[in-house]
């Protein structure tokens, strides 16, 4: 436990912060910014089956409210990721991202697309994420100026734990995803043909043959090393919070993995994916290697200078910091 607390409460970058800000409030505009919340408005009010703090309403809002909500957590979201007031409109963007999504789930289906985008902001709606790359600091840095005040620490733990905390989340959300399959299912979940059910029976409910589903359903072999392989990155994932190399394996592998769900089942995880390129990419070390536009000489993603040895290690130091 002294170890984790170490880790999760080490020094971190006002930049990498920053990063996850603008990437995560940006990704979560796009995402609430689909027109399938306006269609909420014309459901019928037998079929409303409220989960959580959605007990606390006799029904859906109309189109009317519907639309101002989401237009309020669109434009907040936006104005987030750009550090204005982030200290608001952060909160703002993600209580509407709260709501309309518990929306969606109130109607006998648990929609989980967009849990782990939310549980990821959780930690930055208490977090100074706008002391770099915002408006606010930009506002802040000219305040400083005209009285002469000094600059603010770039290093602080008060900006690595919100990330920490945020890669905690994605490792999680992917381990405990196959150890619900391990409880529930075990062995059989790999060696049966539980996937290839799956892969038929999505296939039947498209409006066309799913080539690719048929693909792997119809080799038996294949559906069980797809099934194996993805119980073992679930699984083995929280190994990117102990060896930094691996994340450069495990970023691309998930991201591979929710473009072959979308492939097979039309099933849209895409923010679960794109949550965890953002949390675990160094984006100010990206930024400075782009910028100087050669892969040598550049600060790699720790407290000290050096080389990246190889290329394996500088795109490790790019995945994790």
């Amino acid at each position: 436990m002294r170890r984790l607390e170490e880790w999760m409460f080490a020094p971190g970058s006002a930049r990498r912060l920053a990063a996850v800000r603008i990437g995560l409030c940006s990704l979560l505009a796009l995402r609430l910014a689909r027109p399938v919340y306006v269609g909420l408005s014309g459901q019928p009010r037998a079929l409303f089956r409220p989960v959580s703090f959605m007990h606390m309403f006799p029904g859906l809002p109309s189109r009317g409210p519907l639309i101002v909500l989401q237009l309020l957590g669109v434009m907040a979201a936006t104005l987030a990721a750009a550090g204005l007031r982030a200290r608001v409109t952060l909160p703002v963007a993600w209580t509407c991202g709260l709501l309309l999504n518990a929306m969606l789930s109130s109607l006998g289906k648990i929609l989980h697309n967009d849990v782990v985008l939310l549980i990821c902001l959780v930690p930055l709606l208490v977090a100074p994420v706008a002391d770099a790359w915002s408006l606010d600091a930009i506002r802040k840095r000219r305040t400083r100026r005209e009285t002469g005040e000094g600059r603010d620490a770039p290093v602080s733990v008060a900006y690595g734990w919100p990330v920490r905390v945020a890669m905690l989340v994605v490792t999680g959300a992917y381990f405990f995803s196959g150890l619900g399959k391990v409880v529930f299912s075990g062995p059989s979940w790999v060696l049966s043909g539980n996937l290839r059910w799956i892969l038929y029976t999505a296939s039947d409910r498209s409006a066309s043959p799913n080539v690719v589903a048929l693909f792997v359903a119809d080799r038996a072999w294949l559906a069980h090393i797809v099934a194996g392989a993805t119980l073992l990155l679930e699984l083995t994932f929280p190994l990117v919070l102990w060896r930094k190399r691996l994340a450069t394996f495990y970023v691309p592998a998930t991201a591979g993995l929710h473009a072959g769900i979308w492939l097979t089942m039309n099933l849209d995880y895409s923010a679960w994916a794109l949550s965890a390129v953002i949390v675990f990419v160094d984006w100010p070390w990206l930024v400075e290697w782009l910028r100087r536009g050669r892969l040598k000489g550049t600060p790699r993603a720790t407290t000290t200078i050096g080389e990246p040895a190889t290329l394996a290690d500088a795109a490790a130091d790019i995945l994790y910091a």
